[in-house]
């Protein structure tokens, strides 16, 4: 590199140093959360989210003790009208499973 080239690269960085003198003046500093209060809000947010999987697993067990007495109770009072409901089920479930296997199945021709 010749003089110049270094006198105007020297030129360059001193502009550019200067107007970033002036962006940092033009605009205050972000606060930037101290490292004990990111702990803290990780911490919150790790009980909130264990309280809401708490509640969320009592209410699976809730409706799945709901779902287990209402088949327990049609068995005893109608027997019948739960095996039809039982059979109407899984013929229904073998149904989506065919559907879904003959869709993918077209996905894959067409490609």
């Amino acid at each position: 590199m010749s003089r110049s080239d270094e006198h105007d690269e020297q030129e360059i960085v001193a502009r550019m140093q200067q107007q970033m003198s002036v962006l940092d003046d033009a605009y205050e500093p972000v606060n930037i959360p101290s490292l004990a209060s990111l702990e803290a809000q990780v911490r919150e947010r790790r009980q909130v989210r264990r309280r809401a999987n708490r509640i969320e697993m009592i209410m699976f067990w809730l409706v799945g003790l709901f779902v287990i007495a209402f088949g327990v109770l049609l068995f005893h009072s109608a027997p019948a009208l739960y095996l039809g409901i039982q059979a109407l089920s899984l013929g229904a479930a073998i149904a989506v499973v065919a559907i879904r296997t003959g869709r993918r199945r077209k996905e894959t021709r067409h490609e």
